[in-house]
């Protein structure tokens, strides 16, 4: 089904990143649409002010009488009324992966993959296009600081697509052009161990036809074998000496990277980015080799990438209470936490790191338990909120924070566990001095202490100044 022929279309769970993105691409594309989700947020208020009529509740009348595609989230039942007035109706229902793959059918689809750094490179990626004058398609899984909204239908050739390997969903595209940023251990329920992980990033870059392009991380040995292993043009970046896109020189000791580049052993330009940490820098080479590819001069690559401002949930800075910075980011894997830490120590400099994490998902907690420990014993000081859990049983929620605290406290690190927001906050307002940044670690809503903090930003700044009134006066304000 072309989205140039669809005319109404229903999306059930419509408030999700992935959801609504097609919908604002379909209501582009000139379609009726119509949603429903249990949740209202800023993305459903923006869909209903662009023409899309959103029910904040799931029943059988809110399918259209001409309705002639109905696309569901992963989260939603067989059993949900519209799921079954549309079987009933005959409709036509498809996954959102499915519908992914469909919208995007005959476009020269940009698909970027890997365990990290997917929506960051995706979102680099469309506003390279999109400077460029591509006019491209995108859907990015987050928020962009610098484009107008998280999809577009654009009216180009090329679509930018954020491909998540999650259930095995990218497996419904039809890419061009893969960027495989890493290949890390993760949902373990549905490949098992690294072994299923790289098999399943190689299934999808096979799904390249010969005369596609991959373009693979060359400091990350399961991309290389992924590369050895497809028929497709094969094309590395990094840092290692056989990268034929090539980073030299890198420098993130001020948080914020700079790079020189090499194309096959040619200097073509000097990358500077205002989003911090060395990972965006990788980011960055990937998403500037594939823009490259797509016809985007270096030069002009290059200046998208400086005036990138980045991603929601990712390294934002919320605001500041009493000049001490709040940072959100969405880290939610081991090797994820440990690098914003990184990036954080490197960005505030002499400035002690107070990590606020929330495991997402008690799955992910006990299989990366050890590695949550290395990671997060890099900061000065932890504080563990409850898991962000799904539908989960035989886990006894508090017990698997406990041990993560104890163990931590066991590497020396001052740490706490709390069974609820409010004593986080209670103790951040206690016990944060203005030379500290605290970070909110984790995909679920772990950021609903930031926005309560921020709330109360008077009350606790007040307390601050009286403990450390020099150095509050000193420090300033992000705010």
């Amino acid at each position: 089904m072309k989205l140039s022929q669809l005319r109404n279309v229903h999306f059930v769970g419509i408030a999700g990143a992935g959801v609504s993105g097609l919908a604002r691409i379909a209501l582009q594309a000139g379609a009726r649409v119509s949603g429903s989700d249990l949740v209202s947020n800023p993305i459903t208020k923006a869909l209903a002010e662009a023409g899309a009529t959103i029910y904040a509740d799931h029943h059988r009348d809110h399918i259209p009488e001409s309705c002639q595609l109905v696309v569901v989230s992963a989260a939603i039942r067989k059993s949900s009324p519209e799921f079954r007035e549309a079987q009933r109706r005959g409709i036509r229902i498809m996954k959102y992966a499915e519908a992914l793959g469909e919208f995007t059918r005959g476009h020269t689809n940009l698909c970027v993959a890997g365990t990290h750094g997917k929506t960051t490179t995706t979102a680099m990626m469309a506003q390279m296009l999109v400077d460029g004058g591509k006019d491209p398609g995108y859907l990015v899984g987050g928020e962009p600081a610098t484009l107008p909204a998280a999809s577009a239908a654009g009216t180009g050739t090329h679509f930018v697509i954020e491909s998540c390997e999650y259930d095995r969903s990218f497996l419904r595209l039809h890419p061009s052009v893969v960027v495989l940023n890493n290949a890390e251990l993760d949902h373990m329920d549905v490949y098992g161990d690294l072994d299923g992980v790289t098999k399943g990033f190689l299934e999808f870059a096979r799904r390249l036809p010969d005369h596609g392009t991959l373009f693979y991380n060359a400091d990350d040995p399961q991309c290389r074998e992924v590369a050895r292993k497809v028929s497709c043009n094969t094309i590395g970046f990094g840092e290692a000496s056989d990268a034929v896109w090539r980073m030299q020189n890198l420098d993130a000791s001020s948080g914020f990277a700079t790079a020189d580049i090499t194309c096959r052993g040619m200097q073509v330009g000097r990358m500077k980015l205002q989003v911090p940490g060395r990972v965006n820098a990788h980011n960055a080479l990937g998403a500037l080799a594939a823009a490259n590819w797509a016809g985007i001069p270096v030069y002009r690559a290059l200046k998208s990438l400086q005036n990138f401002g980045g991603v929601k949930r990712r390294f934002e800075v919320l605001g500041s209470v009493g000049g001490v910075p709040i940072v959100d980011d969405y880290a939610h894997h081991p090797t994820a936490v440990r690098q914003l830490i990184e990036t954080a120590r490197a960005t505030f400099i002499n400035r002690r790191i107070v990590a606020v994490f929330q495991a997402h998902q008690y799955q992910r907690m006990v299989g990366f338990f050890d590695g949550f420990v290395d990671g997060l014993k890099i900061a000065d000081r932890v504080l563990i909120a409850r898991t962000y859990a799904a539908r989960e049983q035989g886990i006894q929620p508090g017990e698997p924070e406990e041990r993560l605290a104890k163990d931590l406290r066991a590497e020396g690190v001052e740490t706490m566990s709390y069974g609820d927001f409010s004593s986080i906050v209670n103790d951040l307002s206690l016990k944060t001095s203005p030379r500290d940044v605290v970070l909110m670690i984790g995909a679920g809503d772990v950021n609903e202490i930031a926005f309560e903090l921020l709330r109360q930003r008077d009350f606790i700044s007040s307390r601050l100044r009286a403990i450390r009134p020099e150095a509050s006066a000193a420090s300033g304000s992000l705010a």
